[in-house]
């Protein structure tokens, strides 16, 4: 004669439902997240002189990271002319620089491989390398964008926004080299920006002028943004109602009304052969529709669930008790 399997207690499945409803996402804390990515049209064969100096490029800045925010590498080998950067958030420790710059590598191996020459962004690095003889020179080309919340169309956030924008481009820049990091704040608005160390201090004023620009006439009245330049990157936050309760920059999503992003060709310049794409993700929850829906749906299937039990609970217990 079998055995009835006894159903699992209720309030251990409630607690795993409720587990795997309320685990939070990682928000801005998570600094390796990515951003964008940029690959070259152009390939090198393996095993070519041009692939050795990529793979001693890339291990040279992976080496440097775990001490200072920001170096550039540049091949000995005249031939190929190769030379690689990165930048990190100047204001977080040394070992979250290095921990990023391993990971954003990482991340150009696998998705520009044997590219002649990459990009990638991630929350707090970026890393690049090609044979463009990009270094030191100025770059204001829109690589992405994105805004994210609305504040009701409270013309006060907007005027703090612009305040706090506009207190990195007034900021005294930081010697050239140390990664060129600047913070501003309004009211409850904060801001903050960072230059790729081989930019002069006018070049990369003119960039974060250029980047709060962009933030001030593309995201209305969005609560959050940022904008990502080709030598500089600026962001914005709101933090009215808690803000992102973690005392970090957070990671903007949605978009400014339409929840769109644009991932936009061209570091120097939309025909040098790069192809750019990314995502940022979403953590304002409280404006984020795709979050609401995703939470209605997993709320319904729980409820789902937990009826079927109660229902399989019910019936097993009488046909238990009327065999008694």
């Amino acid at each position: 004669m079998s055995k009835l399997l006894a159903p699992a207690p209720l309030p251990v499945l409630l607690l795993l439902v409720l587990s795997a409803c309320t685990t939070p996402a990682r928000g801005g804390d998570d600094y390796t997240a990515f951003v964008y990515a940029g690959c070259s049209q152009a390939r090198y064969d393996p095993g070519s002189q041009y692939a050795a100096d990529v793979d001693t490029t890339l291990s040279s800045l992976v080496n440097s990271a775990g001490y200072t925010a920001y170096a550039n590498y540049t091949s000995p080998s005249a031939a190929t002319g190769l030379a690689g950067v990165y930048q990190c958030r100047s204001d977080l420790p040394a070992a979250v620089c290095g921990g990023c710059v391993k990971s954003a590598v990482s991340k150009v191996s696998s998705l520009c491989n044997s590219a002649a020459g990459a990009a990638v962004q991630l929350r707090a690095c970026f890393v690049r390398y090609g044979n463009d003889s990009f270094l030191g020179k100025q770059d204001t080309t829109v690589l992405f964008k994105k805004c994210g919340g609305e504040s009701a169309g409270d013309t006060g956030v907007v005027a703090m926004r612009d305040a706090a924008l506009g207190a990195l481009v007034a900021a005294a820049a930081p010697p050239a080299g140390d990664g060129s990091y600047r913070a501003g704040a309004a009211g409850y608005v904060q801001a903050m920006s960072q230059c790729v160390g081989d930019l002069g201090a006018k070049a990369c004023t003119d960039c974060v002028s250029a980047a709060s620009s962009q933030l001030k006439a593309g995201c209305g009245y969005a609560s959050a943004g940022e904008v990502y330049l080709g030598k500089c990157y600026a962001r914005f936050w709101s933090n009215a109602g808690g803000g992102s309760g973690n005392g970090g920059v957070p990671a903007v999503g949605g978009g400014a009304g339409t929840g769109s992003s644009n991932g936009v060709g061209g570091v120097g310049g939309a025909n040098n052969g790069y192809a750019y794409g990314g995502f940022v993700p979403n953590t304002y929850g409280q404006h984020d529709e795709s979050g609401k829906t995703l939470a209605i749906i997993i709320g319904l299937v729980a409820a789902v669930a937990i009826v079927i039990v109660l229902l399989s609970f019910v019936r097993r217990a009488g046909g238990v008790g009327g065999k008694s």
